[in-house]
Order: structure tokens, then sequence, then C-alpha cells
């Protein structure tokens, strides 16, 4: 449920990004941006799919997929939001978004964490 959460969110924020070429400020092409998100969410499916049958793999890629969304999001977008003005893009949409997808990829971290430690107890 958090991964899907998850999903949720980061997509329109993606376009987000998209719109505002934040990859792009960074040196990523357009092109190495959208083959990055479709290998994202990808692999966040196929995370669901093995965690829903039982494979304690899916959990731990669903973890390392959260992980690498809460730490993407505070390197691309950490100053901007602790700095930003209130013009900063979308207002406080843009901010939630992020704000959400730092605390869901956090989330889903520690629950893959948490949910592996109790396996192996």
């Amino acid at each position: 449920m958090v991964t899907c959460l998850l999903i949720a969110v980061s997509f329109p924020h993606a376009l987000e990004d998209f719109h505002y070429g934040d990859l792009l400020r960074l040196g990523i092409p357009a092109s190495i941006t959208y083959a990055l998100l479709a290998t994202a969410y990808a692999l966040q499916l196929i995370g669901i799919a093995l965690t829903l049958r039982g494979s304690a793999s899916g959990v731990v890629l669903l973890g390392v997929m959260g992980a690498v969304w809460c730490l993407g999001a505070v390197f691309v977008h950490g100053r901007d939001l602790l700095f930003a003005g209130a013009g900063y893009r979308h207002g406080m949409i843009s901010r939630a978004l992020e704000s959400l997808i730092i605390v869901l990829g956090m989330f889903a971290a520690a629950l893959a964490v948490r949910l592996r430690v109790t396996a192996t107890a």
C-alpha cells in the first residue's frame, strides 16, 4: 500500500520535474530521465508482485526503491523545500508532493527493514 501511494504521488511530481527540467539541470538527458522513471516504476511493480507472492526479495526491492525515491527527492529538491520562496513551482502542491515522496520513500524503506528483521527473528 505504501508503494502504491508512493507511485501515485511521484507520477504527477515527475511530470512537474519534466516540465521544469530539473534533471536536465543536473545534466541528465530527457531520454535517460524517462527510462529511469519507467525502470523505477517497473521495479516497484515487480516488488509488489513478488511481495504478494510471499517473496522476501519483493520486500527488499520495495525497500530499496523507497530509499531511492526518498534520497533522490532530498538530493534534487531538499534545498528548494527549505529555501525556495512562495513562488516556487506550484506553491504548496509542489512542496506537498516532494515532501510526501520523501516521507513515503523513507516509510517504505523502514517498513522493509522492519519486515525483514521480523521475518528472520
